[in-house]
């Protein structure tokens, strides 16, 4: 049995690990492989082993990947584009970058909002029992937009004079739209006594006033059948002259405190006096209005932070974000917000980035949400977390969170470059950890291989190159295509593996006759200089060209220099000594006297392989004909 995040239990259906215990080992990025293991040590009891010859089974675990579902594969390479262009503002971009910040703050939440819609999109196409996967994505990324957009306006945007309030209820209205909506079909069809016909009416009402939308609650006030009695054109009179704090509007935060406490002095009196008693529901308002009374409305919201704006709106309009912890907290214990959600958003209330870090990463969208805000706080300057010993963790955990989700990416097949771009922009560990995942990543088609080592080439990671190239170059010789093997011998510039390929090509010559590969080997240019080796295949592949046409100058010249380069191997010799006889033949005297000389003396430290034993006679007469023939014709010269 397997425990996963100590929450869910896995059963491995293995009577071997049953009996004898299990073991796990890293099987890639995100792969565990589980398998039969039975700890034994120099004090363990010899006993008889219980388990029979059963055929070894590995059981493989990951985690499941969502973003690996190809509906959200736009998301991880759209998010990509986005980070990236963050990473070269905080390298180009001098002074303040918090307005550059806050533009990529909104792409990122409209590349989310456009797989929100995608997601729906999707849903509402399956049959209901496939439904529920998609239901499951949607309900993540519909919180992790919620999160990112409160997250934007407290910590990213500027806001001018610190006033929260205005921000707040925007994003009040835009993750809470129903009320809206509704208010908007009732509006639509202009009828007096809407209160009447829909019995949804004063909940709408209500549901827009909590929200701030006065102008909204207005124009449904004046669709109401008592509309032209004093009482409702006495709150058209209050809504319409309620003071709203604006930065732009000309008035100073003291200057606007006192002209709102005393129009909300004026509408508590008129509350008092009965003006709105004719409407139960038009006195409840107007008891929301002036700011008392507020947890009775609670039945009009879905959540606590509905409540937290309204109360903000009607009781301290002009709250800085300094307060909003202490308004927050009220509000959440009254409600006893208890959901994963509520925690997050009450731990940003209440600037407490290192909770809010914690329950992002358990939104189920393996780290996506998590890397990416936190690097944009990180770059904004307001991600200051401190351990339990009071030391600065930031960058630490700024870069374990794009770590662990580029981590993830590279586990995929396709989106492994996506994550080898978030490792490379990891100072501390990231070269290290790309480095490993790298040479992990399987190796299924020439295109991918090229990549992975174009980029190991990028960052000097030579031992990737290499490990790679001599993976695929064995894989070429056990297939006999030597060639192929010779070629990434070359791309990884390895001496040791382009030699031991060499040697396969003239062990061959020297049993078969045969050179293979041909063509490549005459044109191996300066990569012959990889390896010794590989130089003298190449200079005697050339030697053999030159001979095939005629050029037996050239050739001899070739011969001469293979013979005294001292790079001949041991079993060579014998082929590069019979090469020269029937040269030594040639009625043209190709061989110099020196060069007879250097003949005569190979021949005798080389010239004891079996294979040679039958032509040494031939040989050496050969080589005394040369040298007769040459003597005379270099001393006719000289006279």
């Amino acid at each position: 049995m397997v425990e996963v995040n100590s929450a869910q239990i896995i059963d491995i259906p293995d009577d071997v690990c049953r009996r004898t215990g299990c073991a796990a080992a890293w099987a890639g990025p995100n792969k565990v492989g589980i398998y039969a293991y039975k700890h034994v040590d120099v004090n363990s009891q010899d006993t008889l082993s219980n388990v029979g010859p059963y055929d070894a089974k590995v059981h493989f675990l990951s985690p499941e990947v969502i973003l690996f579902t190809p509906v959200l594969r736009k998301l991880v390479n759209e998010s990509n584009g986005v980070f990236l262009s963050v990473q070269k503002l905080k390298f180009f971009t001098s002074g303040d970058s918090r307005p550059e910040l806050l533009k990529h703050s909104k792409r990122y939440r409209s590349i989310l909002r456009a797989c929100i819609e995608s997601l729906q999109d999707l849903r509402e196409k399956l049959i209901p029992t496939e439904k529920s996967m998609y239901e499951n994505f949607l309900t993540i990324f519909y919180n992790i937009e919620c999160v990112w957009h409160l997250a934007e306006i407290l910590y990213v945007d500027v806001i001018p004079g610190d006033v929260v309030l205005p921000h707040l209820l925007e994003w009040i209205r835009f993750h809470f739209p129903s009320r809206e909506l509704m208010a908007i079909k009732i509006l639509a069809e202009k009828s007096i006594g809407a209160d009447l016909e829909n019995i949804n009416y004063w909940e709408v009402v209500m549901g827009c006033a909590l929200h701030g939308k006065l102008d909204v609650v207005r124009a449904l006030l004046a669709l109401n059948s008592k509309a032209e009695r004093s009482a409702f054109i006495a709150a058209e009179n209050a809504l319409r002259y309620m003071p709203v704090y604006d930065i732009y509007g000309g008035y100073s935060v003291s200057e606007f405190t006192l002209r709102w406490k005393h129009w909300q002095l004026d509408l508590s009196s008129n509350i008092e006096r009965k003006t709105f008693s004719i409407e139960p529901n038009l006195e409840a308002l107007m008891k929301l209005v002036v700011g008392s009374e507020l947890w009775e409305f609670s039945k009009y919201t879905d959540a606590w932070y509905e409540l937290l704006a309204a109360k903000l709106f009607y009781s301290a309009p002009c709250c800085k974000q300094a307060e909003l912890a202490r308004y927050a907290n009220d509000i959440a214990v009254k409600w006893q917000a208890s959901r994963h959600l509520d925690n997050v958003i009450l731990a940003l209330m209440e600037s407490d980035l290192h909770q809010v870090i914690k329950g992002i990463q358990y939104m189920n969208d393996n780290g996506w949400f998590a890397a990416h805000l936190t690097d944009l706080l990180f770059c904004c300057g307001r991600l200051k977390i401190i351990d339990k010993n009071q030391k600065t963790v930031t960058t630490q955990l700024h870069e374990s969170l794009i770590l662990e989700y580029g981590s993830v990416l590279m586990g995929h097949c396709s989106l492994w470059q996506c994550g080898a771009s978030y490792l490379e922009h990891c100072v501390l560990e990231g070269l290290r950890r790309l480095k490993t995942l790298l040479q992990s990543i399987p190796l299924s088609t020439e295109a991918k291989i090229n990549k992975i080592i174009d980029l190991a080439r990028y960052h000097k990671m030579h031992k990737v190159v290499t490990g790679i190239c001599k993976t695929q170059g064995m894989k070429c010789i056990r297939r006999g295509r030597y060639g192929n093997a010779l070629a990434w011998a070359l791309k990884a510039q390895d001496g040791a593996f382009a030699t031991y390929i060499a040697d396969k090509f003239l062990k061959r010559y020297a049993e078969h006759g045969e050179i293979q590969c041909q063509d490549l080997l005459e044109n191996l240019g300066s990569c012959m200089l990889v390896s010794d080796r590989l130089t003298f295949l190449g200079k005697y592949c050339e030697f053999h060209q030159t001979y095939a046409i005629g050029e037996f100058k050239e050739g001899t010249g070739l011969l001469v220099s293979l013979l005294v380069s001292n790079l001949t191997p041991k079993y060579f010799w014998s082929t590069l000594l019979t090469d020269a006889i029937p040269l030594l033949e040639a009625e043209e005297v190709i061989f110099s006297s020196d060069d007879s000389f250097e003949l005569l003396r190979c021949v005798e430290e080389h010239g004891e392989d079996p294979k040679f034993q039958n032509k040494v006679e031939i040989f050496r007469l050969a080589v005394a004909r040369n040298l007769a023939r040459a003597l005379n014709l270099e001393g006719c010269q000289d006279g």
